[in-house]
């Protein structure tokens, strides 16, 4: 990944963050329906959070769940 798709990544799961901080928890849709983010972006982001251990991730019915730890 170059280092500004880094930057890129970095900053969307610090919005992702935010959101769930100020909104609790919210679908993979709700997510990207919210950041106007690509699925791909949006997943690279979630990696990244989950991957420092800051959000739990289940599956809700036909998506997944995402919220803080």
């Amino acid at each position: 990944m170059n280092l500004e798709m880094n930057e890129h990544v970095g900053s969307t799961a610090g919005k992702i963050w935010h959101m769930l901080n100020d909104h609790g928890p919210q679908t993979m849709a709700q997510l990207k329906k919210k950041l106007n983010g690509t699925g791909e972006l949006v997943g690279f982001a979630l990696g990244w959070l989950a991957r420092e251990d800051k959000v739990d991730i289940s599956q809700d019915k036909k998506s997944f769940k995402v919220a803080l730890k």
